[in-house]
Formats: C-alpha cells, structure tokens, sequence
C-alpha cells in the first residue's frame, strides 16, 4: 500500500486533483447504493421505431450486395464481435452471452450499479457490449434504403423491441457505460437520417433516446474525470442528441430540459476538445484507434451541426479539429489504408457506414475531411460511401492534394512520422502529460513498400489477466528492456506510476539523402535510453542506435518484434565495440482486431553493452 501511495502522490498533479478526488466519490457511492437512487429503472419501450420509407435508386450496385449481403447475414441471426469475429447467435440474439465460450450471463436483471467491470462469470464485459453498440442498426437500415425488402424493417423493430424488453433503463450491464450508452444513440439518430426520419421520429425512437440522454448526463462528471474518449463521446451523444430531440414535436416542460442537455452537451464538448486534443492534434489517449474515435466523434458532430443549423465552432475550435483530422490521414501508411497499432486498441469503430475493413482508415478520414472542409482526400472507393449519405456533391470532386507534406515531422514531442519514397517509420515519444496504457516508450514502428515489416503486438484484452500483460510489456515493442523490469512500474490495471518524458529531441537532415531522428528518456531506477533512427534514402538503409546507461550495470535487452520474415537476414546487430549480437528467435503473438492475434518472431538480443546498433538493409 505504502508503495502504491509513493508512486501515485508524484502524478497527482497531472491526473488532476479533482479527478482523483471524484473517483474516489464516485466509487464510495456506488458502494453505499447512493449512486442507485439516480439512476430509477423504468418500464420497456414498445412499438414501432422506424416507418417504412421508400427505396432509393442510386445506390451503386457493388455496395447494394454488400449491404444485402450483411443484412440477410443478420436475418440468419448471425453478428460480427469487434468487425473481426462472427457467431451465429440467433434472430433475435440473446443479449447477454458470451459466443467465445457459450457463457451467458448471471443476474442480467440487477441495476447497472450493482455489476462489476471485470468479474462477471462471462469475462470481459466488452464482449456482452458489443452487440449492444447497434451496428446492427445501420447494417439493417441501409439494406433497407437501398432494397426496399420490408424483412429488414421488420428485423430492424423487433430487435429493438427485443433489446428493450431485455435492457429496460438502467437494468443490466449495457446500461453501466455511458459511453456504450453515447455509441447507441449515435447509431439511432444516424438510422433515422438514413430512413429520412430525423424530423419525424416516433415515440418509441423518442423515449428511447431521451432514456439515453439521461443517463449520460447524470453520469457524465466520470466520464471526464477519465480524461479520455468517454468525456468527448458522451458530451458528443448529449449535446447532438438533444438537438435531434428538440427538431421533433415535444411538449414545452420536455423542451426546456433538451435545452439545459444541449447547453450542458455543448460546453462540456468544448472543454474536452481544449483539454484532451493539443494544439498540434494530438488526442490524451496515445492510441491510433481511439484517435479515429475521436476523429468520428467529431465528424458526427460537425455534420449534425450543419444538418441542424447549429452555430459553427469558433477558430481555435476548428484549428484543433483540423489538425486532429491530418494527424489521423499522416497515420496512414499504405493504400489500404492501414496504420500502425499503436497504444490500445479495443475493436471500436463508431461510424461502419461503410463496407470496409475496420484496418481501412480511410473512410473516417474521408468523412471527417467532408464534414470539416468540404473536400476529400482519396480516390473513389469503398470508403467513399460515408460521403454518398451525407455529402453527395463531394463523390464528383476531386479529391484534394497536400502539396506541403514533408519527409519528416515532430508531432508535439509525442510521435515523429518519416516518410521517405518505400519507407514510412513512426517513432514513438513518452510525454507526460496524460496517463500511459503500455510501456513503448521509444518503440520504432517501420512500413517498407506498404508493409510493416516491424509492428507493435496491440493490446488483445483489456480483460485477459497475464496475456493482458503480455502485450502491454516492453518486450511486446520495438525498444529496449533494462534488466527484467517494465520501463513504468504498474499501480492498477490502468495506470502506471512514475510517468516518462522524452528529452533531447532532434529531427535533422544530414544531408539530401540522409534523415535523421533522436530522442531520450530516464527512468524512475535511472536508467538511460537513448535512440537515434537514421534513415540514408539512397542506400534503402535504416540504422538504429540504441545508447544505454544502467547504474546497476544490469543486462539489457532490445526487442523487434518482425512481422515479415523475410527482412530476418537483412537484420544486423552490434555492439559498441563492433561485435555482432545472435539473436533469440522466440514465436510472439500481436493483435489486429480485438481478441484476436497472429504469430510473429520476436527477435531478442541481451547484452551488457552500452549500445545497440542495429542495421537493417533493405
């Protein structure tokens, strides 16, 4: 305990005093049932949610398969888990199973507050979420826009009605996260616009939504003390869908209170946006898929402003914005629109308005960049479909060129992007200004010809016990290890202590032909690390140099964590004194999608040496 306190005490500061002091409130009033009070169950929703509408024609038919295709999957009862794992769980499913081992859940009727996170007898509690995020809902929508086949109205309903008999408000564990309870009405508002129904919703719809709104906004003091992307979702969901609710036909007591959601909604958002994304872009979390998060927050935002005429965002708002959207577009590293799987990762995709693969970033970009400045940045594609249902005019624009890219950029001291020719190298800085997830602290993440050949393992779990661990470890990165410890010491799933900050940095260009990039860290035993990348354009060579200062004069270890073999001969280390390293070939795993992995080797060199020098000739 005493251990713990010492190292929570030096980064009070930065979690922010009044957070801490909030969570600690808020979970004495979950335990003494005060919490229970302000969160009434109420009775199901019945009746229709959405009216039938009629078809439209323009639908290309590549994506009209598609859409068909999903949604007669649907009908067979079958869903997708985090856009990577498809069970088939019937029509309609049973809201509260666990399809990876066929678990199903204990006292699904218990209010919210008397759940846990993370004990329940079906294991992680994401896995009973995700059916609940409704992605559902538009797969089902949309084929019916596009066909007109009245069984996917139908469905539509009746798993509605379903899910409401099943999670009446505030019962269960899909009403214990008000950021699940944000993605929800995000995907019935987007359903209604789909249907052309955002003006004329039923009472069903209606109250479900208000439902919604309540809870988030009488919970959503926790979700910023959080710092993370549960404050920018719900304010999102507050604001946005109290807007949507006050464009219906509602009685004036009911109007005055959307309004106070939509003040409240508002001016959290902006706080949020001033708090959590820097001036350079750069979201709290560290994380590429929770950036995208944020990226379609923000576009589902900015294009229900302009749908509703609500006012613009002032300059500095914007500027933020826009420089979130380009970091996002410099994170992708080929034309399939992948990008390297840096910090957690959790399955999330807010907006699957698309058919492509949940890797594929280009659709949020594509519609964040419509929505922000009424321009596209790809070529036509599958990702262009976000653009067919709410900026049509752009499909027959063309898209935008940057013609100010450099090779190589700094982004707030936290990430420097290489891009030169067949190579793209992101390089990974500790800062110290929000909490860390996993310690990568100057991990080098290298794409070679829209490869990458050398890649982070991902987070897998938030749930997973000791493989959790696994992939948070320095050894699931490309850097280096001092003795057997972790770069942060751990105080609770998540959060470490004793939080690094990147030192010495330096981008140069040596010549025209040569990049070069360094940066340092000490950690809280001492140690020193400093790496410098260069990258010689016309030789196709990369050279990392790894300087090591330990007082204990302790073993270390530098990790690659290869994702294609065939770059295994090109590998060269040394030491200081020139001595080439042999390498320890050991099978490792990194995930993509969540709950999944795939094998790589893990190449491990240890030595006591004061520099590693590692040569990769392509």
């Amino acid at each position: 305990m005493l251990k713990k306190l010492s190292l929570i005490l030096p980064i009070l500061p930065k979690l922010g005093y009044s957070n801490v002091a909030y969570m600690l409130w808020y979970r004495l009033s979950l335990k003494w049932g005060w919490r229970k009070t302000m969160f009434p169950k109420a009775e199901p929703i019945n009746g229709v949610f959405f009216n039938a509408v009629a078809p439209i024609n323009d639908y290309p038919p590549q994506w009209k398969e598609l859409a068909v295709e999903k949604a007669d999957a649907i009908l067979e009862g079958r869903l997708t888990w985090f856009h990577y794992h498809s069970f088939k769980v019937g029509n309609p499913p049973n809201w509260f199973l666990n399809p990876f081992d066929h678990s199903i859940l204990a006292n699904p009727n218990k209010h919210w507050t008397d759940l846990s996170d993370f004990d329940l007898n079906t294991g992680d509690i994401k896995i009973i979420w995700e059916p609940s995020r409704f992605d559902w809902v538009i797969d089902l929508a949309r084929a019916y826009r596009v066909s007109g086949r009245k069984e996917y109205l139908n469905t539509l309903n009746q798993w509605l009605i379903d899910w409401s008999q099943q999670n009446p408000l505030n019962t269960g564990p899909n009403w214990k996260c008000g950021q699940e309870a944000s993605i929800r009405l995000m995907k019935l508002i987007s359903a209604s616009q789909l249907l052309g129904q955002d003006t004329t919703a039923t009472p069903a719809l209606k109250r479900m939504l208000y439902e919604h709104l309540g809870r988030i906004r009488n919970n959503i003091t926790y979700a910023c003390a959080q710092d993370n992307n549960h404050g920018t979702s719900e304010a999102a969901a507050l604001y946005i869908g109290a807007v949507f609710l006050l464009k219906q036909s509602q009685p004036n007591a009911l109007k005055k209170q959307l309004y106070k959601f939509r003040n409240k909604g508002k001016h959290i958002l902006l706080n949020r946006i001033n708090k959590l994304i820097t001036p350079q872009g750069v979201f709290s979390q560290r994380s590429v898929n929770y950036h995208r998060v944020v990226v379609d927050t923000m576009s589902w935002v900015l294009m229900n402003m302009q749908r509703y005429e609500e006012p613009k965002f002032s300059k500095w708002v914007l500027a933020r914005l826009k420089n979130l959207g380009e970091l996002q577009y410099q994170m992708i590293a080929n034309s399939k629109g992948e990008v390297p799987n840096l910090g957690s990762n959790d399955g999330a995709m807010l907006l699957n308005l698309h058919h492509a693969n949940y890797r594929d970033f280009r659709p949020s970009s594509q519609l964040f960049f419509a929505a922000l400045k009424q321009e596209k940045r790809f070529t036509p594609g599958l990702h262009d479909e976000p653009l067919f249902w709410f900026y049509p005019e752009l499909l027959v624009k063309k898209n935008s060129r940057i013609t100010d890219e450099k090779v190589m950029i700094n982004v707030d001291d936290e990430l420097i992007i290489l891009q030169d020719a067949d190579i793209k190298i992101f390089f990974r800085l500790p800062h110290d200004r929000f909490r860390f997830a996993t310690c990568d602290a100057l991990h080098l993440d290298v794409w070679y010809n829209g490869k990458n050949v050398l890649g982070d393992s991902g987070s897998y779990s938030y749930n997973a016990k000791e493989k959790s661990q696994d992939f948070e470890s320095v050894s699931a990165h490309n850097t280096v290890q001092f003795g057997n410890e972790e770069q942060m010491p751990k105080i609770s799933r998540f959060l470490y202590g004793a939080w690094l900050k990147a030192q010495s940095i330096n981008i140069s260009e040596s010549t025209a032909e040569i990049w070069s990039c360094e940066a340092s860290y000490t950690d809280y035993r001492k140690n020193t690390h400093k790496r410098t990348v260069h990258w010689e354009s016309s030789l196709k060579r990369l050279t990392v140099i790894d300087q090591l200062n330990s007082p204990k004069q302790e073993s270390k270890k530098l990790f690659w964590q290869v994702f294609d073999a065939s770059i295994i001969d090109k590998i060269t280390v040394k030491t200081e004194k020139g001595a080439v390293l042999k390498h320890d070939s050991t099978k490792a795993f990194h995930s993509l999608y969540y709950l999944q992995q795939a094998e790589h080797m893990r190449l491990t060199y240890e030595s006591n040496t004061q520099q590693f020098k590692t040569i990769i000739q392509f």
